[in-house]
């Protein structure tokens, strides 16, 4: 019988595989990394240079670029200068967005500055570093070992301007940590050459590897100085019955104490956070639970910060994250050569040249 031009409604509309343009999940969560006791040695392991910036996904598919946060939320808006990206349908990349200062390296601090409402576009970037292929051609590769997965991406050639592929090194993890702490970088990130990626998991293949401690707190509230604005947070962990209990108190520098005070007044609370009778001293005033620090410290004693320093606010912070870390320990192994080959990896990595 001839067509009529009209669906006929007792029968299924068949879509043209070829007219369907697959679209890439929304929901993935990036996996994370637990800490490492300190750096070391192992052949299981690849290494790679610790970011210091925003997690991201970077994907396209038939709706276009998508660039998120590790929470889902939107960054094109933020850092519209990645619009420019381009990569095949049907890609997406686990990767971290960076600006870098004078000389070369990635700077958290630069990175939020053109973030912030007064948007300053100090430092050099931003870019996206790209160090994992979960989606390719449409097809997920979450299930593939590391290696593989690494082996696509560099062999994708997607580089480009405001797109960074870092190498990364086999075995000498603990040689690649003393080079970074040279250049006064963050850390390393190991990762098992066989793990498979487990989107929204702190997993164990994934370990960083820290040049000095550092945490993620919950603001709790702050000790003023009329002067100087806060001279001190109060910071506090979550504990697994979802209630905020003390963590000691964070240094704020004082070129930093009038910028955090202004930044956290729309978020004062008439009583304190924290778990249990608090004592009250001059200049404290508390804050609702909402905030996240960054913050860098000698120690953490029985559950209690030892000398710690405000670093910054964390931009995608997550008030769940801030917990005690449980350091991992791993089998050590001697280094399989000399530090040659970590500083050229790093040098290679990092998308500037450092002076």
């Amino acid at each position: 019988m001839p067509s009529t031009g009209r669906a006929d409604p007792d029968r299924p509309t068949l879509i043209d595989p070829a007219q369907a343009a697959p679209t890439l999940p929304r929901d993935l969560a990036p996996m994370r990394p637990r800490l490492a006791a300190g750096g070391f040695n192992s052949p299981d392991h690849l290494f790679e240079l610790k970011w210091d910036g925003i997690r991201a996904l970077v994907s396209f598919d038939a709706a276009g670029l998508r660039i998120v946060d590790r929470n889902g939320g939107d960054l094109l808006p933020a850092i519209p200068e990645l619009r420019t990206l381009r990569l095949p349908e049907g890609t997406l990349l686990d990767g971290e967005i960076i600006v870098c200062d004078s000389r070369g390296r990635p700077s958290y601090d630069l990175l939020l500055g053109r973030l912030g409402p007064k948007a300053s576009k100090r430092g050099r970037g931003p870019l996206f570093v790209g160090f994992d292929l979960l989606y390719d051609e449409g097809r997920p590769l979450l299930g593939l070992r590391l290696e593989e997965r690494r082996r696509r991406l560099l062999g994708r050639g997607l580089a480009q301007k405001g797109l960074v592929v870092p190498e990364h090194l086999e075995n000498d993890g603990e040689p690649f940590l003393d080079v970074v702490a040279e250049y006064e970088l963050e850390g390393v990130v190991a990762k098992r050459r066989d793990g498979k990626y487990v989107p929204g998991t702190r997993s164990a293949d994934w370990l960083k590897c820290l040049v000095s401690p550092r945490a993620d707190v919950v603001i709790g509230g702050l000790v003023l100085d009329e002067r100087r604005g806060a001279r001190t947070l109060l910071c506090g962990w979550m504990n697994d019955n979802g209630a905020l209990t003390y963590a000691g108190e964070a240094y704020v520098a004082p070129y930093l104490g009038d910028w955090v005070d202004a930044a956290t007044r729309t978020f004062r609370h008439d009583g304190s956070p924290f778990l249990g009778p608090f004592p009250l001293r001059p200049g404290m005033v508390w804050l609702r639970p909402k905030l996240v620090a960054i913050v860098d410290h000698a120690s953490i004693e029985r559950g209690v910060l030892v000398d710690a320093r405000f670093r910054a606010l964390r931009f995608d912070g997550r008030i769940d994250d801030c917990r005690i870390e449980e350091p991992v320990d791993v089998p050590e192994y001697p280094p399989t050569g000399g530090a040659d080959r970590p500083r050229l990896v790093l040098l290679h990595s990092l998308p500037f040249r450092f002076p």
